[in-house]
Formats: structure tokens, C-alpha cells, sequence
């Protein structure tokens, strides 16, 4: 796991195997893993972490996250004026309105309202239309975040900042709505409802901020 420092070092100094377990289930690693690291009964792993009222270790989560759609558009297609969508068929839909993006110091802004960890589709709107949707498996609350750092290595956060920061510069308002779908399935398989949300939308709404070549 990349981060993850290596067994010698988290055991370094420790003595007791329970020292060893509790420090490496809290260094990310699995307890299966401990288990073969120190040659013990996996039994013997979760009782002392269940013990020690520690979760760490218990199961492995996966995470799996995208680039936003973005559409790209052919240059005799480009002049083609696309009628903005008003915030309000995302709301009837059943988006909820989270907050605003708000201006502070030394081109920064910040989020007026608490977002949620748990994923979902959110949506800036500008003076009430749409701009911008977008799609997070992590957490809205880590999603939004990274569009308010904008690392110029995220290509994409980088990109929409400067544009939020546009609009706020020209003291417009921009809106941050979010929907968070329950899952679906299809046939008996699992379907993705807030991926195909995010992709409907785009392709149904074509907004402005998921073009590429804007900002």
C-alpha cells in the first residue's frame, strides 16, 4: 500500500506481539496481514484489537474514483448555443441545496455549510443555471474540498477553481447543490445509480464548466 510504512519500521522497539498488532493494524495494515507478519492465529489478532477498541485493519476498503465527465465538443459544434438549465429541474429532480461558495483571501473561497462524507452527484450552479456536474464514490465533503485547493496536478480541480473563482470575482453566486441515489440493480447485477446520474445529466444538460477547452 503505497504510504504505508514497512513492517520494521512500525515494530521497531516494540517487544510485545499485542504492542505489534495494535501498531500495525493502526498503520493500515489488514489483520490477515498481521497475522502472517508475526506468525499467529488470526484469532489471536482480532481479539486483541476488539480488546483495544481498535477497527483498524478489519477490512480493506476500495476505493475507486474518476475524472469527471467532461464533453468534448467538435469545433463546427462549439457555436452551437446550448439553452442554460435552470437549478430548478435539478432541485424538482431531487437535488438538495448544500451551500455556497464563498470568497476569501488571496484568490480562496470556501463552502458556507458542512458537506456530507458520503458520495453522491453535485452540481455548481451560476446565477441559477447550471455549470458544472460531477461525480464522487469518496465523500462529497473530500470531493468539494479538493476544487477549493485546486492542485495544478489535478488537472481538472485546477480548472474549476479558477472558473468558481471567476464567477465570484465578478460577484456572481455560486451554488453547490448535491443528490446521493440510492443503488440500483439490473438483472441482478449492482448498477451505479449516481454514476449514471452524473453521465444523464451531463449529456441531457451539456453544461458549460464540463466542456473541455473552458477556463
Amino acid at each position: 500500500m503505497a504510504g504505508r510504512q514497512s513492517f520494521e519500521d512500525v515494530t521497531a522497539g516494540l517487544e510485545t506481539k499485542s504492542d505489534k498488532i495494535r501498531a500495525l493494524a493502526r498503520a493500515g495494515y489488514l489483520r490477515t496481514e498481521i497475522s502472517s507478519l508475526l506468525a499467529i492465529r488470526y484469532q489471536h489478532v482480532r481479539k486483541v484489537l476488539a480488546d483495544a477498541g481498535i477497527s483498524e485493519g478489519l477490512k480493506k476498503e476500495v476505493q475507486l474514483e474518476r475524472e469527471p465527465v467532461s464533453i468534448q465538443v467538435e469545433e463546427d459544434a462549439a457555436t452551437t448555443t446550448v439553452a442554460p438549465t435552470s437549478w430548478e429541474v435539478l432541485l424538482r429532480a431531487g437535488f438538495r441545496f448544500l451551500g455556497e461558495w464563498t470568497p476569501g483571501e488571496d484568490e480562496s473561497f470556501r463552502l458556507d455549510a458542512a458537506a456530507p462524507t458520503d458520495g453522491g452527484v453535485y452540481s455548481f450552479v451560476v446565477d441559477d443555471v447550471v455549470m458544472y456536474v460531477g461525480l464522487t464514490q469518496r465523500g462529497l465533503k473530500q470531493r468539494l474540498d479538493g476544487y477549493r485547493r485546486g492542485h495544478e496536478r489535478q488537472r481538472t480541480n485546477a480548472r474549476v477553481k479558477a472558473l468558481i473563482l471567476e464567477a465570484l470575482s465578478a460577484g456572481k453566486r455560486v451554488k453547490v447543490l448535491i443528490a446521493s441515489p440510492e443503488e440500483g440493480s439490473w438483472n441482478g447485477l449492482p448498477v451505479n445509480m449516481s454514476a449514471g446520474l452524473e453521465a444523464g445529466l451531463i449529456t441531457k444538460v451539456q453544461p458549460a464548466w464540463n466542456i473541455l477547452g473552458v477556463g
